[in-house]
């Protein structure tokens, strides 16, 4: 199952949207998205799913320009005069991306001066999405299932964030779907 963007409308079309090639960091993938629909922060989260660099770090580059406001639509950019919240001028809401669009992915800035916790966060990702398909697949016990989620979420006490806000929301949304796990584990046991 796709995810949604913010709107509730699926990320990923079959067909009939905005064919979109990212390329990057030894990926490579083809999006079907909505024009319309799909903000650039939302492009950002299915990448993430697709290559476990969470959406802070990676930076997009599509038509020689970095693409950085996460609030934008994809599709054609539409323009609204008037107040837009700060005074009087006008909004763009959308980037522009055509059909066919080659997007860039790189690690952003911030990559480099948290790579080290990321590193290790990624690491531990996978750990937790190995312990969930042993849960599913039944090779281990919901017991032994538990066990090892606490010592996952010890490892990820242990991660240094050095005051980078960033970092600090990656590794919560690591601990939260750690939680998640064991909920599920602890609720198939009852």
């Amino acid at each position: 199952m796709s995810a949604t963007t913010s709107t509730g409308a699926p990320i990923i079309l079959n067909g009939g949207g905005l064919l979109l090639r990212v390329a990057g960091l030894g990926q490579q993938f083809d999006f079907d998205v909505s024009p319309t629909a799909t903000t650039l922060g939302d492009l950002k989260r299915e990448i993430e799913v697709r290559t476990s660099i969470p959406a802070p770090y990676q930076r997009l580059v599509a038509k020689k320009k970095i693409m950085e406001d996460d609030t934008l639509v994809l599709g054609s950019p539409t323009t609204s005069t008037g107040n837009n919240g700060h005074g009087n001028g006008s909004t763009t809401t959308g980037i522009g991306l055509e059909n066919r669009t080659k997007i860039l992915l790189f690690h952003s800035p911030l990559y480099e001066q948290d790579r080290e916790g990321i590193e290790k966060l990624i690491l531990l990702s996978k750990e937790i999405e190995r312990i969930d398909t042993d849960r599913q697949n039944h090779v281990i016990d919901n017991k032994t299932v538990q066990e090892l989620i606490i010592q996952v979420c010890c490892k990820l006490d242990c991660v240094e964030t050095h005051g980078s806000e960033a970092l600090r929301k990656v590794r919560k949304s690591m601990i939260v779907k750690a939680e998640n796990v064991a909920h599920v584990s602890d609720m198939s046991e009852r």
